[in-house]
């Protein structure tokens, strides 16, 4: 407008001049492009004084960079056309770009290795203290260009400070987690401390150990590594250490109770005394040490404990074979003391007290309940049943010396007394009313005496058949069966209760002893080796050996003389015959028996009815778990030095 006044004013030819008119619009254009960067660099200058750490607010930012990019939109086409334009716009997103990583950059999981790893990433050096290091020494790093690397770089934090925290929060819980103790005492005298139990520990190093192999398998574990293969180091050496701390303390236990208060076993065992006396100062000054200090971690891991728990636990064991060859040498003077616990064994050898055997009795033989003590308890005199049943020794038995020795005596004298006694028996048996017999007599001698004149009787029928009397048999039938009748009328009486017991048992046996008869009668048997005879438990009173004699078809097996008192026979069954003849049969044959059939048809019982008839000790053994090679052969040692029969119920499990 100007130009056109100025040719009118000298008289000249108005010329038009669109050149003029387009570049005046672009410099227009270029003005505003120009005037919206200069707010940018304004805008980005004043942040960049912001201190990083303490007072970045990225949505300040954030608003900043929308109100520039809404008024950059709102320019005209012209101004958009120009290549300024297209680079200001260029500019503006990628540092609109940069502000999400201003964002990562600020988290909690950023440590210094990871500055240092993008200083080295940008080529740029800077100080990181919070009170100094501004959002423009950021803007320097040209962060835009390595977006991907600060995305890794902070991506690797977080999953860092996963496992940073994984680790603090397992050294807070060792922090504060404490063994259980408490006062152990024997009677009123305090022992000390002992540990109740270690499962709350057990449980944490379970869970701790799963969380660090998980750590341990992360890629990002790196920083960590160390501290992860040292924690995986402590948590192993406590739960060994625990767990030996247990072994040891159960050991301790069992052992003090035997060597603290017991003299006798001090003076028989002096050098395992000995030992056991250091040890418990060391188990004590543990103890005590741990008392003052319960936290788990330090107790577990104080110099030198698991070491010393572990030659603790060796010396230990020691003392423990020491008292077990102590115990051993006293089962092998007296084998019955095989068929009792090591403790039970313990309570009788620690004290003076020849009565505290009393209550073990019917574990060391068959059916004596007590033993029968005279003139001060200095010698046994006898024997009690469980029953109530007594009888005494034809010899009364001193208790001198050690347990084993007269205890040996006592078992010996008892199956002297009753071959006496049987004896006795036998040989009044004919000469006596049979029921005024059997209420004088015991009752193992009714079962036996009887059975000895029964086998007599029906030989001396067979002898008479051959001669002629062809009755013979009928005629001792018929008298079988009033003998039975009698019982059966007497039990019907007024009787006592012993002489009840010894009259139930005779008609269960004299029942099979008449069925036996008939059954010969019915198929003729009229030879006395005929084997419906020989395959009957036949008794014999053996004249030159002046012992009774049990034979049946080959077998030949001597009575035994375990007081059996009144404790009952089964119904003898044709099957329970059959399983009598295949016991003395795999006998004869030194041989065991192995009774097979569905649970509860009567195979232990019967196995130990025989053991009854034959007056042997059976002891019965419940096959479980806790049964190993070891205890077998405590059992078998026994057995084979008492003559007795083992049974070993669900042996086959």
């Amino acid at each position: 407008e100007e130009l056109t006044n100025a040719q009118l004013l000298f008289g000249l030819e108005v010329t038009s001049y669109p050149d003029l008119a387009t570049l005046e619009a672009s410099m227009k254009s270029l003005e505003s492009i120009y005037a919206l960067y200069e707010e940018y660099t304004k805008a980005t200058t004043q942040w960049s004084g912001t201190l990083f750490f303490k007072d970045l607010n990225v949505d300040k930012l954030n608003e900043g960079m929308d109100e520039l990019q809404a008024k950059l939109k709102k320019l005209p086409k012209l101004a958009k056309e120009s290549g300024v334009f297209a680079k200001v716009s260029e500019t503006f997103v990628k540092f609109k770009n940069t502000i999400p990583l201003l964002s990562q950059l600020k988290a909690d999981s950023l440590r210094e290795r990871h500055w240092q790893k993008l200083m080295t990433l940008t080529g740029k050096s800077f100080n990181l203290d919070p009170n100094t290091f501004t959002l423009g020494k950021l803007f320097e790093m040209n962060l835009g260009d390595f977006s991907d690397a600060v995305n890794d770089t902070c991506n690797a934090a977080g999953k860092e400070l996963a496992i940073e925290s994984g680790l603090q929060k397992i050294k807070e819980t060792w922090t504060t987690l404490s063994l259980d103790l408490f006062p152990y005492s024997k009677g009123d005298v305090a022992r000390g401390f002992i540990l109740k139990g270690t499962e709350e520990i057990t449980t944490s190093i379970d869970e701790n150990m799963t969380a660090l192999q998980a750590m341990g398998g992360s890629k990002f574990v790196v920083p960590f590594l160390d501290d992860v293969k040292g924690w995986e180091k402590k948590l192993s050496t406590i739960g060994e250490c625990c767990d030996i701390w247990l072994v040891v303390q159960r050991k301790w236990q069992y052992l003090e109770g035997i060597f603290v208060g017991s003299d006798d076993i001090r003076l028989q065992l002096p050098e395992a005394a000995k030992e056991f006396d250091r040890l418990d100062k060391t188990w004590m000054k543990i103890m005590s040490d741990t008392q003052l200090n319960i936290n788990a971690m330090e107790a577990c891991l104080a110099e030198g404990r698991l070491q010393t728990l572990a030659e603790m636990s060796g010396a230990l064991d020691k003392c423990q074979k020491s008292l077990t060859d102590y115990l051993e040498t006293k089962r092998n003077a007296f084998p019955r003391f095989f068929f009792i616990s090591d403790d039970e064994l313990l309570s009788i050898l620690g004290t003076s007290d020849v009565t505290s055997i009393q209550e073990h009795m019917l574990k060391l033989f068959d059916n004596c309940a007590e033993l029968i003590f005279a003139r001060n308890n200095k010698v046994v005199k006898g024997m009690i049943s469980s029953e109530g049943e007594s009888f005494d020794y034809r010899t009364q038995t001193p208790v001198e010396g050690a347990v084993e020795t007269w205890m040996l005596a006592v078992a010996q004298e008892m199956k002297v007394s009753l071959l006496a006694i049987m004896k006795e028996s036998v040989f009044f048996y004919p000469r006596n009313e049979r029921l005024k017999w059997m209420d004088s007599s015991l009752g193992m001698c009714c079962q036996t005496g009887i059975k000895v004149w029964w086998t007599w009787e029906i030989e001396d029928v067979f002898r008479r058949v051959r001669q002629g009397d062809k009755g013979a048999m009928k005629k001792y039938g018929a008298k079988l069966k009033d003998e039975v009748n009698d019982l059966v009328r007497k039990v019907r009486t007024d009787l006592n209760n012993l002489m009840r017991k010894k009259v139930n048992t005779q008609i269960i046996v004299d029942v099979h002893a008449r069925d036996v008869v008939d059954k010969f009668i019915r198929d003729s048997v009229m030879d006395i080796r005929e084997f419906a005879w020989e395959s009957q438990l036949r008794y014999y009173w053996d004249k030159g050996l002046d012992d009774c004699v049990v034979r049946q078809c080959t077998g030949r097996i001597m009575y035994g003389y375990e007081y059996m008192g009144l404790n009952g026979r089964l119904v003898i069954t044709p099957l329970t015959d059959r399983c009598y003849m295949t016991i003395t049969t795999a006998l004869s044959f030194r041989l065991g028996a192995a009774p097979a059939g569905p649970a509860g048809t009567g195979k232990t019982e019967t196995t130990k009815d025989l053991a009854k008839a034959l007056g042997t000790q059976c002891v019965v053994f419940n096959c479980g778990e806790g049964l190993d090679y070891q205890a077998m052969g405590t059992i078998f040692s026994g057995l084979c030095q008492c003559g007795s029969w083992g049974g070993f119920d669900e042996f086959n499990r």
